[in-house]
């Protein structure tokens, strides 16, 4: 058969990954790792989709490139360099692990087993990959603390990193804050500015010879002596479905007020720094700017707004909480949950759904990992799940039917505020 290949994007720079589309092994670049979303190098099937990390690149998170797991996965690669590649099934370069040797090929991943994965191979499976054989080991974090509240405004990040490491980038969500450099195996960072209050979500990357590791999550939070709110989804200007919840985080509160215009919506309490507002009936279809105060006693906080949008969405979900226990090896609490999707008029064949602001601490249990049928594509150790449909669609929302999952997420500790799940969301991805 023929090659035909074309460039969808290319890199920022020559070490970036990027998606080319083409049919057969001689699409695979030189030089290059080569992932294809069909099983004989997308030869025979319908999907054309090829992802490329080139000689010293990382892939951390495919999807971040356009190579979405629910719609693509790896079914065949090519490895066109001269050292031995890995795969991963976690993002971050985490979860099991598959070499891939110099100048080598697998035509059909569905023949290399893998234990726990819902087809028991390593078709679809991987989400990180090194286009090289040494992974860089994560850096840790040293100060703060996990879900540490300091009044220090300036607060000092500071960690550790492997010897051979230069230094490490430290990021807020996508913002650089800084790279730092690494002596003696220790590295920090110290703003020019005040931390704003509330909940900070840092990841920090450690670089050895411009090769990059995963990311390793810290969440700490910045607090005053008053009340302090935060709202942590909807995530500015999004558009959300009409039953949206808006959720964050209160420090020195016992509630939160929440308004739109002139119009008082309504409080929501908070517990463990944890609050959630549901508007009764749903939002209004439209642009919506909603402020919240967190109080205690006379005390009002500066208020903190969002701006979304609300619109009647074909794929909806919705939470229940069914009981906690505590698991007998990690002593942690096992929180059970039924997440259940509901279509509209259509049928959702490929979709995601996820939550946030769990507890340090907090990951899937591993028995629900094991028993899951879809990709993991968060596994809640930096404080999100994310969980995506499998490739082949089997698992789909029926129009006017729903879909339940039954979610087991290890948790540190039983409280109240667990008994919810915050920044519930489900996006169809053919929307």
């Amino acid at each position: 058969m023929g090659t035909r290949v074309t460039t969808d994007g290319n890199g920022k720079n020559a070490d970036e990954p990027y998606v080319i589309t083409g049919r057969g092994q001689d699409a695979a670049p030189k030089n290059a790792f080569s992932l294809f979303a069909d099983v004989n190098y997308n030869a025979g099937g319908p999907r054309t989709k090829i992802l490329v990390i080139p000689a010293n690149g990382t892939a951390n998170n495919f999807s971040d490139y356009g190579f979405d797991q629910s719609d693509d996965g790896v079914s065949s690669v090519v490895n066109n360099t001269g050292r031995d590649n890995i795969l991963f099934t976690r993002t971050n370069q985490g979860g099991s692990q598959l070499p891939v040797p110099a100048n080598s090929s697998i035509t059909d991943l569905t023949r290399i087993p893998l234990s726990g994965s819902p087809t028991s191979t390593w078709n679809d499976q991987a989400q990180s990959a090194l286009a090289f054989n040494k992974p860089v080991p994560l850096p840790v974090f040293t100060a703060p603390k996990p879900s540490a509240q300091t009044q220090e405004r300036r607060q000092t990040v500071q960690g550790n990193a492997a010897p051979d490491v230069q230094q490490v980038l430290l990021h807020e969500g996508t913002r650089l804050l800084g790279t730092c450099p690494v002596k003696d195996s220790t590295w920090e960072y110290t703003p020019d500015t005040d931390w704003p209050l509330g909940q900070h979500d840092l990841s920090a990357i450690a670089v050895r010879d411009d090769v990059l590791s995963g990311k390793a999550p810290l969440r700490f939070y910045v607090v005053l002596p008053t009340p302090v709110v935060d709202i942590r989804s909807p995530k500015e200007g999004t558009e959300v479905d009409s039953g949206a919840t808006v959720d964050g985080v209160a420090f020195n509160a016992d509630t939160v007020t929440l308004t739109e215009g002139a119009t008082q919506l309504g409080t929501a309490k908070v517990n463990s720094n944890l609050w959630s507002f549901a508007r009764e009936g749903g939002w209004s279809p439209g642009k919506h700017s909603v402020t919240a105060k967190a109080v205690r006693g006379g005390q009002e906080s500066a208020p903190e707004t969002v701006n979304f949008t609300a619109a009647n969405k074909n794929l909806t979900v919705e939470s229940t909480f069914n009981s906690s226990w505590q698991d007998w090896q990690t002593h942690k609490y096992i929180h059970s949950y039924d997440v259940t999707l509901y279509a509209g008029d259509t049928d959702v064949k490929h979709w995601h759904v996820g939550f946030g602001q769990l507890p340090d601490g907090s990951v899937l249990a591993p028995e629900f990992e094991a028993s899951f049928w879809g990709m993991v594509i968060h596994d809640g150790s930096d404080g999100n799940v994310v969980l995506g449909s499998p490739p082949e669609g089997v698992h789909i929302v029926p129009a006017k039917g729903h879909l339940t999952l039954r979610v087991l997420v290890l948790i540190p500790t039983q409280d109240e505020a667990y008994k919810k799940l915050y920044g519930l969301f489900a996006k169809s991805l053919t929307e």
